[in-house]
C-alpha cells in the first residue's frame, strides 16, 4: 500500500512521523513523508521517501516578529497556507492509497483527500479534542483553583 504522511512545523512535529513511517515501511508499505525541505535529511535518513512541502516555519515566525500590523500577519498567514495547500494537493495527486495527516495540515489534507478520493486518517500526536481524561491544551480548568 502507498501511504502518504503529511506533517510540518518543527522537528517535534515531524520526527515522530518518521518512526511511524519506518514501522509502516518495515511492514511492507511504500511510505512518503510530505514535510518542509529542511526535514528531507531526517526523513531520508529513516529510509523514507520525502516530498518537500512549500514554506519555512522559521522564516514565517521571523516575518511575524517584523510585521507592522495584524493585517500584515494575516497576509503572511494566507500566503503560507496557500503554499501549503498547493503542496498538499500536489503530494496527494502524486498518487497514494492512504493519507495520514498531522493536526496542523488536517483541514488541507482532508480537502485534498476528499477531492481526489483518497481515505484520510487524522494521526495526531496529542489530544486535540477535550475528553473526560484530557482537557484541551491551555484550557482553563473547571471549578475552583486549589
Amino acid at each position: 500500500m502507498r501511504i502518504l504522511i503529511i506533517t510540518g512545523g518543527s522537528r517535534g512535529d515531524v520526527a515522530p512521523f518518521t518512526g511511524l513511517g519506518r514501522r509502516l515501511l518495515d511492514a511492507g508499505h511504500q511510505v512518503t513523508v510530505a514535510a518542509h525541505p529542511v526535514f528531507g535529511p531526517l526523513v531520508g535518513g529513516c529510509g523514507l521517501a520525502h516530498h518537500p512541502m512549500p514554506g519555512d516555519p522559521k522564516e514565517l515566525i521571523r516575518r511575524w516578529s517584523r510585521a507592522a500590523s495584524r493585517e500584515e500577519v494575516r497576509a503572511l498567514n494566507r500566503a503560507y497556507v496557500d503554499g501549503l495547500a498547493d503542496g498538499v494537493r500536489e503530494a496527494v495527486a502524486g498518487g497514494t492509497d492512504l493519507l495520514l495527516t498531522a493536526f496542523g495540515p488536517a483541514p488541507l489534507s482532508r480537502a485534498a483527500g476528499e477531492a481526489l478520493g483518497v481515505p484520510v486518517i487524522g494521526t495526531y500526536l496529542a489530544p486535540q479534542f477535550a475528553t473526560r481524561e484530557f482537557a484541551l491544551p491551555g484550557a482553563a480548568r473547571g471549578g475552583p483553583e486549589p
